[in-house]
Parts: C-alpha cells; structure tokens; sequence
C-alpha cells in the first residue's frame, strides 16, 4: 500500500510557485525567503517573479518551510516519527518552523541515535527552544538513546485488506494531483499559537493617507480600516512584508518579536477640508486639508 501511494505521488510530483506569492501580488514586493533558504540557487526571480528551476532543485523542503504565505507548493522532506518522538536524521535537518509545529502535535523529545549531536541540529534546537521560551513553554527534550519499535497494533489479514480498501478509497477521493502534495497551509504558525504574534506592525499616523493599499493586499486581515478606526492585528501576520513594501508613504514598518497578541486600533477623524470643503478621514485630529489637497499644493510649489 505504500509502494502504491508513493507511486501516486511521483505522477506529479513538482515544487511550484502559487498565484498568492507576494511577489506576484505586487511588483513592490521585496521578499526573498525562499530564494535565500535555497541551498543550490535552485529559485531565481524571472521579471520580478520568483521561479524554480527543476533541474537544480534537490526536493530539499526549505522553500516550502521558509515562505512566510505558504505560497510554495511541494512536499517537506519526511522526518521519522516513534513513539511521539521526533528521530535524529543527519541527512534532512527541520526548520525550526517545522519543530514548533511538531511541539504543538505532541511531539516534544527529540531523539539523537549517535554518541554526538551535528553541531547544525544543535542550533536548530536551541532556537527553537529560545522561542518557545519567549512564547511561555517548556523546551524540547533532547534524549541520545536508541528508540524501540513503533507500538502500533499489528493487523490480521482480513484487517489488512480492508484496511487497503479505505486507504483505496480514501486515495481515490483524492484523485486532484494538488491533493497528493505536501499540505503548506500547515505551516501556519498563527495557528499553533493563537495567543500570540510573531511580529510588531506599527503606523505612523503623521505619514498614513487612508489609502487602503495595504488592507486590499493583507490575505491574512492583519489590518483593517474603518470609517472610525484603523485597527492592526498581528496575531495573523505572517510577515510577509507586503503591506510595508507597498505603502507609498511609507507608512508601515514591521518588525520580528514575539508578544502577546493584541489588536491596536488608531482612531479615524472626520474633517472638512479648508480648501475643497469636502469631507475626509484622518489620523490626525488637527489636520485641515484633505489629502487630495495637500497633494495638489505640493505639486503647485515644484
């Protein structure tokens, strides 16, 4: 049954780009997770858009690991998994995205099978650990000990066949080649740890126009704008940078830190304007023209 699913997978098997990539979103984006976790250049920008080359990839994971949207498609290296513990493998170490979400599924103690620890699992490690601390949990424990067998029940063979037919049948509902692929949207941190952000987003309120940009471009509604309030929760914030990268005032700045999640919600005033005499929204309760104008007599005194 697993030769048969495995034959499955490799019928389409092929790391791709997906249409939400920020850079595909907006020519402004200046994202590079991917190309830069990348160990052979395997991903190059092709007008502004970042690509795969098949023949350099090596089907390595840290693309899919890396990008902060969940925008790459393609299986993750397989890690091995006894006893809900997470086994050494020398050849195919995690992110430490990946072991934070293992910590959540129950998957604490790591197990290292040799008398000494590749000196790149030991950073990755202690990473992880140093955000686990900051976000409140115990750390991993690292066990050098070899692990028994698996204790899964053994089937009989009537069990095994029908186990083999819903396993079929399960397959077979799921015949969409995407559906064989590794599922990237599991690499959602937010969802692990709903209690808290990863990221800082701040305003400055003397720059901002209301433009909307980057609430129009956030897929993952960090930023709202309402007729009372521009309200940012980072909590979802993947940190993408899309909002920072496209703001034409410059406006938004992000920064990494883990903090308790929270929504910061800058009130809106609504003026008229001494120029046009139209009403506007505002982050500034003194202010006197609308932006239009303000553009407009900048424009007037080049």
């Amino acid at each position: 049954m697993k030769l048969f699913s495995n034959w499955l997978e490799s019928l389409d098997y092929k790391y791709a780009i997906l249409p939400h990539c920020s850079r595909y979103q907006s020519p402004r984006s200046t994202c590079r997770e991917c190309m830069d976790s990348c160990p052979t250049e395997a991903i190059s920008l092709v007008d502004g858009k970042p690509v795969i080359h098949e023949d350099s990839c090596i089907e390595c994971g840290y693309c899919v690991a890396s990008c902060p949207v969940q925008a790459v498609e393609g299986f993750l290296p397989k890690r091995t998994i006894k006893n809900k513990t997470f086994i050494m493998d020398e050849g195919s170490i995690p992110t430490v995205k990946e072991l934070l979400i293992y910590y959540k599924e129950g998957i604490t103690t790591i197990v290292c099978e040799k008398l000494h620890m590749n000196p790149t699992w030991e950073e990755t490690i202690n990473k992880a650990n140093q955000v686990l601390e900051k976000l409140g949990e115990p750390p991993f424990q690292v066990n050098f000990e070899q692990v028994g067998p698996s204790n899964e029940a053994k089937l009989s063979r009537r069990e095994l066949f029908f186990k083999w037919e819903k396993d079929l049948e399960k397959i077979g509902k799921n015949m969409a080649p995407a559906k064989w692929r590794f599922n990237h949207e599991r690499l959602d941190l937010s969802k692990y740890y709903p209690d808290h952000q990863f990221v800082n987003i701040s305003l400055d309120t003397d720059k901002c126009t209301l433009c909307k940009a980057c609430q129009i471009l956030c897929k993952k509604n960090s930023l709202e704008i309402s007729e009372s309030h521009f309200s940012i929760s980072a909590g979802q914030c993947s940190n993408c940078s899309l909002c920072q990268d496209i703001c034409p005032e410059g406006a938004i700045s992000i920064k990494q830190m883990i903090s308790p999640a929270s929504t910061v919600d800058h009130q809106i005033y609504t003026n008229v304007c001494s120029s046009c005499g139209e009403t506007f929204g505002t982050l500034r309760e003194e202010q006197r023209q609308c932006f239009f104008c303000m553009k407009k007599d900048e424009y007037a005194l080049v």
